[in-house]
This record gives C-alpha cells, sequence and structure tokens, in this order.
C-alpha cells in the first residue's frame, strides 16, 4: 500500500513507498493520481514494493528506488536502479522470536493458503513418500480455504484429496486444518507464531514464489526450513544452508529434504545471523541507512525521525483500492492519500508516523485533529488482530483510533488488523 516510511522535517525528506498492484493499476493508468503522486517528490522520496519478482522489468523514474531481493528484478533494458532488498518480510513479528517448546509437538509444519502457486500436491506426495518408507512423522498444515460459492462443492479440493491420499488412521498423524473464516487469514499473529513454536521442520513447497513471510516466520521461529532456491533467496547466501536451510531441485528429492531436516535438529548450527535479519528493529535500521545515502547522493538530507517497523510486514504490502473491503487493502483513494500528507505539518506527520497503523490515521479530512493522531498507539497485543468483515465495526475502530481511545481487548481483539496481504 502507499506506506509512510518516514515523515518529512523542513528540508530533509520524507519517504513513501507504494505497491506494484498500485503502480500498475492506478498510478499509470489516471493521469489524476500519477499528478498527486507526482506532486509528492519536492518533499518525498518515494519507493516502490514489488509484491511479486519481475523478470521483465521496466524502470520508472516517478519512483526513487525499488524494495525486492538481489535475484527478484531484472531490468529489461539493463538499466541501473537504486534497490534495497529490504521488504515486507525482513519485518519479523516479536511473536516468532519467543521461545520454542522444548520438545516439538510436529515434526512438520506447513502454512498456506489453498492456491495454484503453493505446490500443495508436491507437499502431500512428499508426506506420501515418507509415510511409505514406514517413518509416520507428525504432520500439521494450516490451511486457509475460500468458503464454497452456491452450487460449489462444500468440501475443498485439498481436503478431497489428503482424504483420497491418507488412511484414516495415517490422518490420526498428518493433520490437515482447513480454516474457511476470516480469509485468507484465520489465525492472529500470535496464535499463528505458538504452531511455529511447537514444530521442529517447516516446509514450503511453492515452485516460483520468492519473498514468503511465512518463511521468515519459520527462521525468526529458528526452525530449518525445506524449500526450493527461490523461497531461500530472503536469507543471506551465506547462511542458505544446513541447519537453516534444506534445499531440493526436483519434487522426487523433498522426501530425503524433509527428512534430513527433521533428523539433522537445529542446535548445531549459530543461528543469531538467522534472527537478526529478520528483526524489525534491525531491518528499519538497514533501509534508514539505505535512505540516507540515497538522499546523500541527490545532495539531500533524510529526515532525522526513525523509521517505525510496527506492523511494517503487513503495511508494505498493502494497497489503497477504493470501495472494495478486503484484508488486502485500505479503502481510501491514492488521491485523497496524496492530499493527506500533503495537507499535513511536519509535526502531524511525524506524530502519525509514530502510531502502529500511521496509514490508518490518515484516512479522513485533511482538517482531522493532530492532537487526536498523536495519541498512544495500542499496544502490541491488541494489534494483532483479524481482518474484519462488519463495515459497522470497522469504522467503529477507526473513529475510536483516531480519538485515541483504547480499544477493549477481550471483544474487539480480532477486528483490529483489518487490512492483510493475501497470503500466506
Amino acid at each position: 500500500m502507499a506506506c509512510l516510511i518516514k515523515p518529512p522535517l523542513g528540508p530533509s525528506l520524507g519517504c513513501v513507498s507504494f505497491t506494484t498492484q498500485e503502480r500498475d493499476h492506478f498510478i499509470r493508468k489516471d493521469a489524476a493520481i500519477l499528478g498527486a503522486v507526482e506532486s509528492l517528490k519536492g518533499r518525498y522520496i518515494l519507493g516502490l514494493h514489488h509484491n511479486w519478482h519481475d523478470f521483465d522489468f521496466v524502470h520508472d523514474p516517478l519512483f526513487d528506488f525499488s524494495m525486492a531481493g538481489d535475484a527478484d528484478l531484472i531490468e529489461r533494458s539493463g538499466r541501473k536502479f537504486p534497490r534495497t532488498p529490504i521488504d515486507c518480510c525482513n519485518f519479523v513479528p516479536e511473536a516468532f522470536f519467543l521461545p520454542r517448546l522444548a520438545e516439538p509437538f510436529w515434526d512438520v509444519i506447513n502454512v498456506t493458503r489453498e492456491a495454484y502457486f503453493k505446490g500443495h500436491a508436491e507437499f502431500l506426495e512428499a508426506i506420501r513418500a515418507i509415510y511409505d518408507r514406514g517413518r509416520r512423522l507428525r504432520v500439521l498444515h494450516l490451511c486457509p480455504v475460500q468458503r464454497p460459492k452456491p452450487g460449489e462443492n462444500p468440501i475443498p479440493e485439498i481436503r478431497r484429496l489428503h482424504e483420497a491420499m491418507f488412511s484414516m488412521e495415517e490422518r490420526r498423524s498428518f493433520t490437515l486444518m482447513t480454516m474457511d473464516w476470516d480469509h485468507p487469514r484465520p489465525l492472529d499473529l500470535e496464535t499463528l507464531s505458538f504452531f511455529y513454536r511447537c514444530a521442529r521442520v517447516f516446509v514450503h513447497t511453492a515452485p516460483d514464489e520468492r519473498r514468503c513471510r511465512i518463511a521468515a516466520y519459520a527462521w525468526a521461529s529458528q526452525m530449518p526450513v525445506v524449500a526450493r532456491d527461490n523461497v531461500a533467496s530472503i536469507l543471506p547466501a551465506e547462511l542458505q544452508k544446513p541447519p537453516f536451510y534444506f534445499g531440493y531441485d526436483q519434487d522426487e528429492k523433498l522426501p530425503d529434504a524433509i527428512l534430513a531436516a527433521v533428523d539433522g535438529g537445529s542446535a548445531s548450527g549459530n543461528w543469531r545471523p538467522v534472527l537478526e535479519n529478520f528483526r524489525s528493529a534491525n531491518a528499519a535500521a538497514r533501509l534508514s541507512d539505505f535512505l540516507d545515502t540515497l538522499a546523500a547522493d541527490r545532495g539531500k538530507t533524510m529526515s532525522p525521525e526513525p523509521i517505525n517497523p510496527s506492523h511494517m510486514d503487513y503495511r508494505l504490502g498493502r494497497h489503497h483500492l477504493p470501495d472494495i473491503v478486503t484484508s488486502n487493502n485500505v479503502t481510501q483513494t491514492l488521491t485523497d492519500f496524496c492530499a493527506q500528507i500533503s495537507a499535513r505539518s511536519d509535526e502531524e506527520l511525524a506524530a502519525i508516523s509514530r502510531l502502529d497503523y500511521p496509514e490508518e490515521a490518515l484516512q479522513g479530512t485533511t482538517a482531522q485533529s493532530a492532537a487526536s493522531a498523536a495519541s498512544p498507539a495500542p499496544s502490541r497485543n491488541s494489534a494483532a488482530g483479524q481482518p474484519q468483515k462488519r463495515p459497522s465495526l470497522l469504522s467503529r475502530l477507526r473513529t475510536w483510533a483516531r480519538k485515541g481511545h483504547a480499544v477493549p481487548f477481550t471483544r474487539y481483539r480480532v477486528l483490529l488488523d483489518v487490512m492483510r496481504d493475501p497470503g500466506p
């Protein structure tokens, strides 16, 4: 989404990022939106968050830098462009760094929604092959699924495949938990992190997906990851090895990779460099250093206001899609967002930037009180809830947030994280 990364301060620049979806579907197609974004350049450095890899990339000079991994972009003409490998994957919430279960309950965990590009059949076939070898691993697959439309089969395809491939007795060891509520993120992050910290090995079989938050969560939980090289791309090259990463390049090699990870253990390695790569505070510091250098190369300085890493794992990848209520967007036009950050004073923007969800505070009229925006942000626990499906309650939450009121934890916690990316 259009994300307020840094507020400006006098002649010092701020930073705002946009997503590739916003670029492709709005900025490039609407002259008014393009003009609104261009008007920010005197006060902000503009970033572009690539929500998917692009091997036929055309650099748009409207954006001052790209956020993508080392091999995620190939510029069509070979033109050089500023890029930082810091993106939403590097901002892992603190819940995933909590201590692990001393003796993990599950041998293998997979966390992916039902989607064609996730490699679900490959995962099921690998577990089938392992069971056929006489190794009855305890497996958990957390799989969000869409609720069926009228006339569709009420049983998800992945469950039909799972029950066809595994006997009832085998399914006592291999649990497929299909969840059709609050799609695509039915579990809050604290709950999800509990499952991670109770498992021994994480497996992700997506054949093409690269910047996977779900894999970053696993590494932050000190869990070996079994995946192809595309998933490993978010790890520094020197860490792409056991016991942190167990790779495979062909489907038939996946069972061996899983068993190697399960049997190899994770205690033998020095996990500190892995953990530091995914800590939000470290990612914010590295991004800040990158922006300082980028501004200096242009004879400018960046605002000294620190980057607030709060919920950046979602904020960087969300979109502004007006009149659409989904878990992956903010229902505000890009034109209004640009107007909001153009009309606010430096002091107002600095106060807003320190909130848990700054972009939500920027919705509404430009005459909105700065005092409301400057109120204390919600606690970490109260901000880790789930997507909201009821507009009336969503409106109430936003009103509370703008007025600085504390949100009742027990009743409304599941409504707070209302704008999320489609993964995992």
